[in-house]
């Protein structure tokens, strides 16, 4: 179990302060049934390890992580019980070196330079921002990622449902954590429904799905170009000539080509195609891999859905 890809395609790590062993397997059903299959347990409470090893033991296919690790004791409790990763909120490199000698997925706290090359020297390149809100969130990160091109955060404390497509929307972010999709008062009322539906609340607005385009196909350059034509004299699109296909304004692709789906396609955009592409795969959607568009750095940027709607192949699009 990749701990670290898993986060990275999900984008939304449930960080809980479980203190009830009978209950945990419970919370982490209703985060599976919202599709979050991962969850982040803080050792802050008496019975927090219990809750994580009842977790694992109840469903070993459940992503459970230990969070707040201070000590390498800690460590090595949260081996012996059945996690995944370890979370921890600073850098201490005696609790970093623990966790790569057990071979333990470790996201230390570092938000200032020296703590992240302290991390990169030791091989990290995913860490935590602790506390995100309080320390400016997304602008301080982005200013940390000028100099450190290679790695990402995962942004904890203050991220809700409001803000966090601000963070999702960016590269530099391998995921977002926090409570807000399980919030305490809903684990003590046992509201396991509610939880739910925060978590496929949560997803939804990770993914960021949204309408990027029509794409109408055509035969040759001059069918594409006198389609984008016909718009702009009826409606002041301006026309944008490309090499495979001309826009009519932004949300009018004319290709110059016949491109997936009988009449063209209908482009989506989100957040991360990764992520979208874990989620269609855990619903049992298949994609066109034929069709797979990938960056100049190997990134993928967009794909193709391999099923049609009223004659329209559906396009997922990296939003910009």
């Amino acid at each position: 179990m990749d701990a670290i890809k898993i986060i990275k395609e999900h984008g939304v790590v449930p960080v809980l302060g479980l203190k009830d062993p009978d209950t945990a397997p419970q919370v982490a059903a209703a985060l599976r049934r919202g599709g979050l299959p991962l969850i982040e347990v803080t050792m802050r409470a008496e019975k927090a390890m219990d809750c994580l090893r009842a977790i694992k033991s109840t469903d070993s296919q459940m992503l459970a992580g230990a969070g707040t690790i201070l000590r390498c004791e800690q460590v090595d409790q949260a081996k012996e019980a059945g996690a995944d990763f370890v979370v921890t909120p600073g850098f201490n490199p005696k609790v970093v070196a623990r966790c790569l000698e057990l071979e333990m997925p470790v996201v230390p706290g570092c938000i200032t330079p020296t703590e992240i090359e302290a991390g990169l020297e030791m091989g990290l390149t995913t860490f935590k921002f602790f506390p995100s809100e309080p320390m400016n969130g997304m602008a301080t990160i982005k200013q940390l990622c000028g100099p450190y091109g290679s790695i990402q955060f995962i942004p904890t404390a203050g991220i809700n449902l409001s803000n966090m497509e601000e963070y999702l929307s960016s590269d530099k972010i391998a995921a977002v954590g926090g409570s807000f999709m399980a919030p305490a008062a809903m684990v003590e009322a046992q509201d396991w429904e509610g939880i739910t539906a925060l978590c496929q609340k949560s997803v939804e607005k990770s993914l960021g799905f949204s309408l990027a385009h029509i794409g109408i196909n055509g035969d040759s350059k001059e069918e594409g170009l006198a389609t984008a034509r016909w718009f702009a004299e009826r409606f002041g699109f301006q026309v944008k000539e490309g090499g495979r296909s001309n826009f009519a304004g932004t949300y009018v692709e004319c290709c110059n080509q016949q491109f997936p789906g009988k009449f063209g396609h209908i482009g989506i955009f989100t957040y991360s195609p990764d992520r979208a592409l874990a989620y269609f795969k855990a619903k049992g959607i298949p994609t066109r891999e034929e069709f797979k568009n990938v960056d100049a750095k190997g990134n993928l940027v967009a794909v193709y859905l391999e099923e049609e709607v009223g004659g329209f192949a559906v396009h997922i699009v990296k939003k910009a």
